[in-house]
């Protein structure tokens, strides 16, 4: 094998190092009910989806329930620079791809003793492209902080729930995801360009993030939802060790925690205006930016061996990435509203927006994780029909959602004016989303 093939799998490991964002459920929401109302669903959601928005939800739907969806969502999100390039240092900017994502659930009340006053829901979130996938992008990069690769994380929710009395549920369960460790061991003979000896190992275990509910019904039209949901994060450490010829020891250890998404605090009110058919739902939630971690990727590199020792050079050679992002990102409110009309028996007319204020200071400084406030926009509709293959007497639902993301527009002068290698620029952009569901009560 030559030099160049051995270092193949550092390289692909080098490649799972991610850049950080918030989840995509509580970006784009979880499927197209709770999306087309704002997600404001802490005292709505009452199929699979209240795994994710309030457990103490899953109580409310007495008969097994299947549901899947299909989201699809396109960014048009732009950095306009005040220099183009090409100049001295001039770095460029990303910007996030478009992404498509399926979800899976359902929900299973438990009869018999337990008199369907217990139930227990399971949903799973899976990306078309990957599993999971990161970007290792620098922090002077000018990057959407928020948006850059958050739709590439497979997460999985389960979640149970009991009825205490008629107006009382309380439920509880876990988000899980996975953290990433690994380390590369290879030894290299230049005088006969071959591999003496290397092993890779790559090892990924579950993360485990509570969520937490309770829902009450003071009166028959009226119900309050609340949850909490824990901070959930992916940690990765990938270190290497290439040994050259017993002469030369290059010890390199990449770290970081991404993929974050913060703890929630979720406080919600719905009430059906049933004369009109209307269903009235609004939400206050918290999220608690001010405790993310730096996203970027932490490198250092430690050169030894006989040779470099013996010249005196160990330490004058080693490389760090110096000290973490101060990001000094503030706790934010959101605020989400929606609206379901039912015109027909089997149609549903639904309407929501999010008010997502940005917790990221204007980045004037050295690193560039971009974002702003956020207005959020949704439409949507359900359709109740007959199964078309006969099967089941329960009629299938189906719902769709359009949803656009609306960024305010952001203008960032740097504090070192026309030194700086990035240089001013503008922010601003719209995310279209849209999404199909189908749910069927067995």
């Amino acid at each position: 094998m030559t030099v160049g093939g051995a270092l193949r799998p550092i390289v692909a490991l080098l490649a799972l190092a991610p850049a950080a964002a918030a989840s995509v459920l509580d970006i784009y929401g979880f499927e197209p009910r709770g999306a087309a109302m704002g997600n404001a669903q802490a005292a709505v959601a009452d199929d699979h989806t209240a795994t994710f928005y309030n457990p103490a939800g899953l109580t409310r739907r007495k008969k097994v329930s299947v549901g899947a969806g299909f989201i699809a969502t396109f960014p048009h999100l732009e950095i306009d620079r005040a220099y183009a390039g090409p100049r001295a240092g001039y770095v460029d900017h990303r910007l996030p791809p478009d992404f498509f994502g399926f979800d899976l659930g359902a929900l299973f009340p438990l009869g018999g003793r337990f008199d369907d006053r217990v139930a227990v829901g399971v949903s799973v979130y899976l990306p078309t492209v990957n599993v999971l996938r990161g970007e290792g992008i620098d922090p002077q990069v000018p990057q959407f902080y928020r948006y850059q690769s958050l739709p590439d994380k497979f997460v999985v929710l389960a979640a149970a729930a009991v009825e205490i009395t008629d107006w009382l549920s309380v439920g509880a369960g876990v988000q899980v995801l996975a953290s990433l460790d690994g380390a590369v061991d290879v030894q290299l003979e230049l005088a006969n360009r071959r591999v003496r000896s290397q092993a890779v190992e790559v090892e990924v275990t579950p993360t485990a993030a509570m969520v937490a509910g309770l829902l009450v019904t003071p009166l028959p039209a009226l119900r309050i939802g609340a949850s909490y949901r824990h901070a959930l994060q992916l940690d990765f450490a990938l270190p290497t060790r290439i040994v050259i010829d017993d002469l030369i020891d290059l010890d390199i250890d990449i770290v970081g925690t991404v993929l974050y998404s913060p703890h929630y605090l979720n406080l919600g009110v719905a009430y059906d205006i049933l004369p009109a058919d209307l269903l009235i739902s609004a939400e206050l939630s918290y999220a608690f930016w001010s405790l993310a971690p730096d996203p970027s990727p932490t490198f250092s590199i430690d050169i030894g061996g006989e040779l470099v020792d013996g010249l005196g050079l160990g330490e004058r050679l080693d490389v760090g990435t110096g000290a973490p992002v101060e990001l000094s990102f503030r706790d934010v409110p959101i605020l989400k509203v929606g609206l379901e009309h039912r015109p027909h028996p089997r149609v549903r007319l639904r309407a929501g927006y999010t008010w997502r204020p940005t917790p990221a200071p204007v980045p004037t400084g050295t690193y560039n994780y971009v974002d702003s406030d956020a207005h959020v926009l949704a439409v949507g509709a359900g359709f109740s029909f007959a199964d078309p293959l006969e099967v089941r007497r329960n009629p299938v639902t189906l719902d769709v959602v359009y949803q656009a993301t609306l960024l305010s527009e952001q203008s960032v002068q740097k504090s070192l004016g026309a030194l700086d290698p990035v240089g001013d620029y503008t922010s601003h952009g719209v995310i279209h989303s849209f999404g199909v569901a189908f749910r069927h009560d067995l």
